[in-house]
Order: structure tokens, then sequence, then C-alpha cells
């Protein structure tokens, strides 16, 4: 259940943002929100469960685009297992580097699909300029916290199940029990 509930989160994440929020395939205000799901998968899902999520996700995502094909599934599962190597080894407390390793990986996994796609396609390539991939990475972290609590939410829901009758459960006249 939470596979398909979050496949679903995923694709409607992929439509807003190909069609909402994308005006052009190089507007540079576009914000990544598929990429936050990726890092939210990486935090709080096991392995299995995530790449079951990520595969159609990215490749949705990837057909949507219209840009080089093979780009968005790179980016997405690049950025998957960075930010899985990251969060494993960090001593620190996870809120304090959660959203800031979330806009640190999409700049470098964001770098190293623009080295790969300089040297295989040089002519589809837009020039790197930093001022726009900042504003998307600000944009990240913008949407990152509502996404967030969101995503914990539901699957605090979906983990704790549906079932309305533990609430009308009679408790015994032990309260101390």
């Amino acid at each position: 259940m939470v596979v398909v509930t979050f496949l679903a989160i995923g694709l409607l994440l992929v439509i807003l943002q190909t069609t909402v929020f994308m005006l052009s395939p190089v507007w540079p205000a576009a914000p990544d929100l598929y990429y936050i799901l990726v890092a939210y998968l990486a935090y709080r899902m096991d392995l299995l469960r995530s790449l079951i999520i990520l595969f159609p996700l990215s490749c949705v995502l990837d057909v949507l685009s219209g840009t080089v094909l093979g780009m968005y599934p790179a980016i997405c599962f690049g950025g998957f297992f960075l930010l899985r190597f990251m969060a494993g080894r960090l001593p620190v407390r996870e809120s304090l580097y959660q959203v800031p390793m979330i806009a640190v990986s999409f700049l470098v996994v964001s770098w190293l699909v623009y080295v790969v796609l300089f040297f295989l396609e040089p002519v589809v390539l837009i020039p790197w300029s930093w001022p726009l991939v900042l504003l998307r990475a600000a944009l990240i972290i913008f949407f990152s916290f509502p996404l967030f609590r969101l995503f914990e939410r539901i699957n605090k829901r979906l983990q704790g199940g549906f079932s309305p009758l533990k609430r009308l459960r009679v408790r015994s006249g032990n309260r101390f029990r």
C-alpha cells in the first residue's frame, strides 16, 4: 500500500512539475518536486520499496520532460544513492542536515549530469549558469519543508493502518494497565 500511494504521489508531483510549474523545458524557476520525493525515499524508506517507486517515476518523468532520454533516471538514481550514502556516514542529528543535503546533492548530481551530457550530447546542452542552478536549489529547499511534512503524515497514516475500530475500542476500567 505504501508503494502504490507514494507512486501515485510521485506521479502527481511529476504531472504538476511538467505541466504547471514548467512553462518551458528551459524555464529557470521550475522547482524539481520529484527530487524532494527522491530525497524522502532515500531518508525514510528501505532500498527495495524506494527503487520500486523510483523506477517508474523516473521513466515517466523522462518521457514527459522531452529532453535527452535517460537524464532524469540518472538524476533520480544518482541523487538517491548519493543521499543514502551521505546520510549513512554523517554522525549529526537528522534534522540538522536533511534539507541542506538535499540541495547539495541536487547541485552535485546536476553538475555530474551536465558533465556527462557535455561529452555525449554537446549540441543539446544549455550553458551552465550558477545563479540559475542555485535558484533551483533554493526552490528545492523552499518546497522541502512542506512536502516532507506531507510525506511524513501520509507515511504515518499508512503505517498506522486505516481501521477506525482502534479509536472505538472499549478500554478496561484500569487506566494504569
